[in-house]
C-alpha cells in the first residue's frame, strides 16, 4: 500500500528512463541539466546496471585495422569514417564530462596482435583514410614491443599500435556518472522491472514490478535505454543480443603488459587491470550460442581464452583464473546506434554494437536533445 506522501512524490514524473547504463545515465543527466525543474527518474531492474555498462573491459577504442577492414566489406568509406568519428569523439566526450581522474583514464594506446606478420603493411592505407579526422597517423608499427610484452614471438609475429586509444575503470566511470546525475536531481529506482507501458492522452502509464509488488507509474515522456533488452518492449526494433564473456586472473607476481590489446578482428581483447590480466571475447566461436540475453559463461569460449592466455599472451608465466562473468550487448543490420521514436511520447536509444563506452554518452545526449525538443 502506498502512503499519501509516496503517491504525491514518487508516482508522477516528467521523464522516466528505463535502464541505468551509460545511455540511460547520459540521457537523464543531459535532460535534467537542461530542465532542472522537471522530475526525472531512472528505473533499473537490477541492483547494478544489467546489460554491459558495468561488465565491459573498459576500453576507450574505435576499432583495430582488421576490425575496420571487416566493417568496410559492408559499409561505405564515408559511413565507416562517420562511425569512427562518433566513436572517437564519444570517448572524448565521456572523458570531458566526467574527468580523466574520476574514471581512471590511462592513455596506454591500443595494440592489435598480428599472427601472420603482414598487418603493418596495411597501416599506410588506413592512416591515409583516417587522416581527415585525426590529422596525423593513427597506426604505427610496434613489433619491437613484442619482447617487452613477453608475448610468444613464434605466434605473435607483428604488433600495430593505435595511439588514440586507452583504458578506463568501468566501475569508477559508472559511479561518477550516477553521482553526477543524482547531484543534478535525477531519482533512481533500482531492482524495479518495467513490465509494460500504455500510452494515454496526457502521458504514459508504466507498469513496474518491485519487491513490494506491482504498481503503476506515470510519466510525460518515456525513454527506453536498455539496449538488447529493449526488444521485450519494442519487438519491432532491429536488435539482436550478443553476450560477451570476460575473465580475470588472480593478482600476479609479475608485471602484466600495460595497454589495451585486440586480436581476431576485435572479437578478442585483453588488458591489465591493476596487477591482473583481464581477458574477454571469442564470441565469434559460437555466435548462435551467444545470441542470448541470458547471463552465463560459455565453456567453449572460456576454455579457448584460457588457452590463448597461457599459449601466447603470458607463456611460461605463473597465473590462475580468479573468476568470469558476461555482459549483454546489442547488434543489428547496421553498425550505427539507433534512435527510435515509436510515438511522440515514447523513445529509445539502443544498439551500441559492443562500443558502449565510446558511443553511450553521445547517444544519450542526442536522445536528451530530442526529448527537449518535444517537451512542452
Amino acid at each position: 500500500m502506498l502512503s499519501y506522501w509516496e503517491r504525491s512524490s514518487f508516482i508522477h514524473h516528467d521523464l522516466i528512463i528505463v535502464g541505468s547504463g551509460l545511455v540511460g545515465l547520459s540521457t537523464a543527466l543531459h535532460y535534467q541539466l537542461a530542465h532542472p525543474k522537471k522530475k526525472v527518474a531512472v528505473i533499473e531492474r537490477g541492483l547494478f546496471p544489467s546489460g554491459a555498462s558495468t561488465k565491459n573491459a573498459g576500453f576507450v577504442c574505435f576499432g583495430s585495422i582488421s576490425e575496420l577492414a571487416e566493417n568496410a566489406r559492408t559499409d561505405s568509406q564515408d559511413e565507416l569514417l562517420s562511425l569512427v568519428e562518433k566513436r572517437y569523439k564519444g570517448g572524448l566526450e565521456l572523458r570531458q564530462l566526467l574527468g580523466d581522474k574520476h574514471i581512471d583514464y590511462c592513455p596506454v594506446g591500443g595494440y592489435e596482435l598480428d599472427f601472420q606478420g603482414d598487418l603493418h603493411e596495411r597501416m599506410f592505407t588506413f592512416n591515409d583514410w583516417l587522416r581527415p579526422l585525426f590529422k596525423r597517423p593513427v597506426f604505427s608499427d610496434a613489433r619491437d614491443n613484442i619482447p617487452a610484452f613477453s608475448f610468444k614471438q613464434t605466434i605473435v609475429k607483428g604488433l600495430v599500435k593505435n595511439q588514440f586509444e586507452g583504458s578506463i575503470d568501468t566501475g569508477k566511470m559508472m559511479d561518477a556518472f550516477a553521482r553526477k546525475a543524482r547531484e543534478a536531481g535525477v531519482q533512481f529506482y533500482t531492482q524495479t522491472e518495467v513490465l509494460h507501458y500504455v500510452e494515454q492522452t496526457n502521458g504514459v502509464e508504466v507498469a513496474v514490478s518491485t519487491a513490494e509488488g506491482s504498481l503503476q507509474l506515470f510519466t510525460g515522456q518515456l525513454a527506453l535505454c536498455t539496449n538488447a533488452f529493449t526488444k521485450a518492449l519494442l519487438p519491432e526494433a532491429d536488435l539482436e543480443p550478443g553476450r560477451g564473456m570476460v575473465l580475470v586472473t588472480k593478482p600476479l607476481t609479475w608485471a602484466p603488459p600495460q595497454g589495451t590489446f585486440h586480436y581476431h578482428s576485435g572479437y578478442n581483447y585483453f588488458r591489465n587491470a591493476g596487477n591482473r590480466i583481464l581477458l574477454g571475447g571469442a564470441r565469434h566461436l559460437d555466435l548462435k550460442g551467444e545470441t542470448t540475453t541470458k547471463e552465463g559463461v560459455n565453456a567453449l569460449l572460456e576454455e579457448q581464452l584460457i588457452v590463448d592466455l597461457k599459449n601466447f599472451i603470458a607463456p611460461d608465466r605463473p597465473l590462475e583464473i580468479d573468476y568470469a562473468w558476461s555482459g549483454i550487448m546489442a547488434f543489428g543490420e547496421g553498425k550505427a546506434p539507433l534512435l527510435l521514436h515509436p510515438s511522440s511520447r515514447v523513445h529509445a536509444a539502443v544498439r551500441l554494437g559492443g562500443m558502449g563506452v565510446a558511443l553511450g554518452t553521445g547517444l544519450g545526449k542526442e536522445l536528451a536533445q530530442r526529448l527537449r525538443a518535444t517537451t512542452s
